[in-house]
């Protein structure tokens, strides 16, 4: 059975967690009782709806959640089927990487699991660090306050992502294991978990599947959200409202056509047209300065492309690097131009 699995010492003691953080066990014991004011509030927006509640702590818990991630929890031997926020190099984990999984799939099951990150409570983490960790109730009771706010992990805190793959570390390993009998393929990335067929599913067993699914998250109090619960064919695509374009079967917006994921076409064209519209933007004098913030998140949507090996990647990367060299010599030329003619004098 894959699972997760903490191949080290357990840590029985605040002395030996005092050690193993590189910190006192005075601050470790203050900042965990007080943890929940030490955070402060970063709404982060959405293509719909309202803003998405996230959190970052302030100094020093944040160094502190920092060295829980790389010293306990990125030490974890994480299963092949969780593919979001792990620190892999030998199986690297990616949006990439979970929609390869379901790749030339017939049938796939679309399902979220509601307020997940609020849904995951201090007492979850607590047994996380118990029950996996194998380590003692003092010890795991002041990491799940050190990584908590208000009782519930804090979507933003560089630990949260780890916790949230490990929540269902107990019952999630049974599930996959009876799916990979039935010959169906299971990943989650977050919140998204996606059920696969390379074969037709009827609707006996596409109830069952989401029953099952719907089990497992009642054994931590979480909860699917029905609004995002899709059964999707492989030749069926949907019209989506904010393009008012079809769109082909997507894991985690990817295509999954072939067994190598994919950019929907509709997400290319509106790259291309990022960078064209960055392009226009300099020809009519914006400087670097005022168009690096867009061309860094643009950039960062050309990275999709290359991790797809499309064609498309490295032309546009291309495109907004001589974009950037234009702009820097423009504003050079700019500033010598406007400095005094004795400011270059040689005597």
């Amino acid at each position: 059975m894959d699972a997760p699995l903490y191949p080290f010492k357990p840590i029985y003691s605040l002395k030996a967690l005092s050690l193993t953080l590189g910190e006192s066990a005075e601050l470790l014991e203050s900042l965990a009782m007080r943890s929940s004011n030490l955070y402060r509030y970063v709404p982060q927006a959405k293509k719909d709806g309202p803003p998405r509640d996230t959190y970052d702590a302030y100094q020093p818990l944040k160094s502190i959640q920092r060295k829980i991630v790389d010293r306990l929890l990125a030490r974890v031997r994480f299963p092949a089927y969780l593919h979001g926020g792990i620190k892999d190099p030998l199986n690297r984990r990616s949006i990439y990487s979970n929609a390869k999984v379901h790749g030339n799939a017939k049938f796939v099951l679309l399902q979220d699991i509601k307020d997940f990150f609020p849904s995951i409570k201090v007492q979850h983490v607590q047994q996380i660090f118990e029950r996996l960790f194998g380590f003692s109730e003092e010890v795991s009771k002041l990491l799940a306050l050190l990584t908590t706010r208000d009782g519930v992990v804090p979507q933003g805190a560089s630990s949260s992502g780890y916790l949230a793959n490990l929540v269902f570390w107990d019952v999630e390993p049974m599930l996959v294991t009876r799916l990979e009998a039935q010959g169906l393929n299971y990943s989650r990335f977050a919140d998204d978990i996606t059920i696969s067929s390379m074969t037709p599913l009827d609707s006996a067993t596409l109830t069952k599947l989401v029953s099952a699914v719907t089990r497992m998250l009642a054994e931590k109090g979480c909860y699917q959200k029905r609004s995002k619960l899709h059964v999707r064919r492989r030749g069926q695509t949907l019209k989506v409202k904010v393009i008012d374009e079809f769109v082909p079967l997507t894991v985690t917006g990817l295509t999954i056509f072939n067994q190598v994921p994919g950019i929907p076409k509709a997400e290319r064209k509106a790259i291309r047209a990022a960078v064209k519209q960055l392009e226009d933007q300099a020809e009519h004098g914006a400087s670097w300065i005022q168009l690096e913030p867009l061309a860094r998140r643009v950039m960062g949507r050309i990275g999709r492309l290359i991790a797809c090996a499309h064609p498309d990647g490295e032309r546009l990367k291309q495109r907004l690097h001589a974009l950037k060299a234009r702009s820097q010599v423009a504003l050079l030329g700019r500033y010598a131009a406007a400095q005094p003619e004795s400011a270059f004098s040689v005597e």
